[in-house]
């Protein structure tokens, strides 16, 4: 290759190159795993408790939640029910999909949002809905 194409490493750059190899080696370690703060837990019916309680919490209704549209105050709520199946159940990502006819990229990204706190999840009283459904669901199932 032409030198005029080559540039250096911006420090960044080498960080994640660093990640991924050691000693010209490819290392098997992921430069993120998502680890959940509580242990998720064995229901079967714990997709509706969650569209249920979500929905009750937005006033939308159950259909509108997980439906084709696209509009932007059904957003906020498609993403806390995504991050709290994700949390909460032992469902992989091509399940929740499944369930919410969603692809799994945009489980991947509606997950990452709120680990990184972008998008809808900068504003710290969606983080406190989030924890508030979350408890409630969390000892819903205890009681049961």
């Amino acid at each position: 290759m032409h030198p005029r194409f080559l540039r250096k490493f911006t420090s960044d750059e080498k960080r994640i190159y660093k990640l991924g190899y050691n000693d010209g080696e490819k290392s098997n370690e992921k430069p993120f795993k998502y680890i959940p703060d509580k242990q998720p837990i064995d229901d079967i019916n714990l997709f509706s408790k969650i569209t249920s309680k979500v929905s009750k919490y937005y006033k939308i209704s159950e259909k509108e939640l997980f439906g084709p549209q696209r509009t932007s105050y059904l957003v906020l709520p498609r993403t806390i029910a995504i991050n709290l199946m994700r949390e909460l159940t032992y469902l992989r990502y091509s399940q929740i999909g499944f369930l919410t006819r969603r692809d799994h990229t945009t489980l991947v990204y509606h997950v990452g949002l709120r680990i990184n706190k972008k998008g809808y999840w900068k504003i710290p009283n969606n983080h406190a809905v989030y924890n508030q459904l979350k408890t409630e669901l969390i000892n819903e199932s205890h009681n049961t």
